[in-house]
């Protein structure tokens, strides 16, 4: 028969308390260990806040006392205005040291300091308005060329500062090109000596065009792949396009971009700043500022953020206005009225010249394949006026007969309705140097502008003609000045009513004036070097923290 035993009634074994007991144990060994391990994070914890705490106090009181200190500095003047940059220590010996960067451009100076202690980093910036007691302008003038209107592309000119009489930067107020009216356009192999202006033209500035100075522009600048080495100042409410380089080096003065309108920097590079007085929206879309950007309606990307692309600081202006031009001198009406055929006008025969009254067959020695104009000048007393209105074949030494080399030994002016030089030589015939003016006279004085009339017509330099550096070449003409075919050379200036490049030309720079005439008067000063204290007042317009950048 089955017994089954009731649970009470069971036998109890020796050892049976045994695993419940060593479960005990474990449990309590597992909370005691727990909170240990907890205990311990919480101590390491607590003393990395308070290590980075204190790390982080220390940053920002040095990037804090780092602009206190470098604002005494710019506000006195130890710390010039431009790109600049070092590192200083705050008071105390155990203080940490704080670097600090100035970026100077479009009327705005940015200070930024940065200290690191640890894995802890701080930078503060702080952003000044600039107003500067600039030097007064000095006189300025007509420079290399002034012409009322470019009519053609310029490739392959190039300025020869080994010939040249005087620097570009020289001549107070001159200009590689000024143009009244007319698009200034050039590409591949062109150097532009100084400033460019046109008053009402635009800008194409293609690849392997270089302007050395500041380009001044009217209308719309397209700086597509080519350099201005000063600064871009286009007033007109357009909108610009910067895809080539604006300045040289980070740090250098100029470099600078003032707009009237929008733009769209599209791999491009300011090594200045910019300001864009445009209500529209400027396109930040790729390449470099490395100063600030000041503008005046709003502006949006293609993908890398502002501060990337904009090293100073990006501040709205909402009463920022276009900046302006200055004035280039009016066209100036030059006339040649002698006394007599054979005695001219008072302020140059004040300069000694005689007066030849050219006509009939004396007119060989002009044009034609009798042409021979260093039978003439190439050995004359005193300086010479030829007048040779009164031929109709003008200055020219096209023809196969024609002398090619033009020899002189005294100054002389050749008053023509044009001439032709094709393959002309000018040289010296005593070895000193001399002048030479080629003047056509304007049509109609009392009309503004200049008056290209029959028989006047436009004049050309052509087939390799050169200029030697003895010579110095004066040319006034109411009509188109041409320079065609290269290698060809020309020294000395140009005033034109227009002016074209058919081809590649070498040009030095030998400023003249004709008597009696002053081709800067009532002109606006150009920026110079007289009077003026050069002081720089700053105004704080904002502080805050910033991103710390690697």
């Amino acid at each position: 028969m089955l017994v089954t035993l009731s649970p009470s009634r069971r036998r109890r074994l020796p050892g049976d308390d045994d695993g419940s007991t060593l479960i005990t144990v474990l449990i309590v060994m597992l909370v005691l260990t727990v909170g240990a391990l907890a205990l311990s994070a919480v101590i390491v914890n607590t003393t990395g806040m308070l290590t980075g705490s204190s790390n982080r106090a220390k940053v920002q009181a040095a990037v804090d006392a780092g602009i206190a200190a470098q604002t005494v500095r710019l506000e006195n003047g130890t710390l010039v205005c431009g790109a600049a940059g070092g590192s200083a220590k705050v008071n105390g010996a155990s203080s940490p040291t704080y670097s600090y960067t100035l970026v100077c451009g479009a009327g705005i100076a940015t200070l930024r300091t940065t200290a690191r202690v640890g894995a802890e980093a701080a930078t503060r910036q702080a952003v000044f308005s600039m107003a500067e007691d600039a030097a007064l302008p000095t006189q300025g003038g007509p420079g290399l060329f002034y012409t009322y209107g470019m009519s053609t592309r310029l490739n392959s000119y190039v300025f020869d500062a080994a010939h040249s009489e005087v620097g570009i930067d020289d001549f107070v107020g001159s200009a590689g090109v000024y143009a009244s009216t007319g698009k200034i356009e050039c590409g591949s192999g062109s150097v532009f000596p100084g400033d460019i202006y046109t008053k009402t033209g635009a800008l194409q500035l293609d690849s392997g065009c270089t302007v050395e100075g500041n380009a001044y522009i009217g209308d719309k600048a397209n700086v597509n792949g080519g350099t201005i080495k000063g600064s871009l100042i286009a007033p007109k409410n357009d909108s610009h396009n910067i895809a080539g380089t604006i300045g040289t080096t980070a740090g250098s003065s100029g470099g600078n971009a003032f707009l009237g309108g929008t733009f769209t920097l599209n791999n491009g590079t300011v090594y200045g700043s910019v300001t864009a007085s445009g209500s529209g929206t400027s396109t930040l879309g790729s390449g470099t500022i490395n100063g600030n950007f000041r503008y005046k309606g709003s502006y949006g990307i293609w993908g890398t953020p502002a501060n990337q692309i904009v090293k100073g600081a990006l501040v709205k202006d909402a009463a920022l206005a276009a900046p302006t031009l200055p004035e280039i001198p009016d066209w100036q009406d030059v006339t040649f009225t002698p006394v007599n055929s054979s005695t001219p006008p008072a302020a140059w025969a004040a300069e000694g010249y005689k007066l030849t009254t050219v006509s009939g067959a004396a007119c060989e020695k002009w044009s034609g394949n009798s042409a021979d104009v260093t039978s003439l000048a190439g050995s004359l007393t005193s300086p010479m006026i030829f007048d040779i209105r009164q031929c109709s074949g003008g200055f020219d030494t096209n023809a196969g007969g024609a002398k090619k080399e033009v020899k002189v030994n005294k100054d002389i002016a050749v008053i023509a309705t044009h001439w032709y030089l094709s393959g002309t030589k000018f040289a010296s015939a005593d070895g000193n140097p001399h002048t030479i003016f080629l003047i056509t006279p304007d049509g109609q004085p009392t009309v503004a502008g200049p008056q290209c009339t029959l028989p006047a017509k436009g004049s050309e330099q052509l087939n390799d003609s050169s200029v030697d550096p003895k010579i110095a070449i004066y040319i006034y003409t109411p009509c188109q000045m041409k320079f065609n075919s290269s290698p060809a050379t020309f020294r000395g200036q140009v005033y034109s009513g227009q002016l074209a490049f058919g081809g590649g030309v070498k040009v030095a720079f030998a400023p003249r004036h004709i008597p009696g005439y002053d081709f800067g008067k009532d002109v606006e000063p150009w920026p110079g070097t007289e009077g003026g204290t050069g002081a720089t007042t700053f105004t704080l317009l904002s502080t805050h923290d910033v991103a710390t950048t690697p």
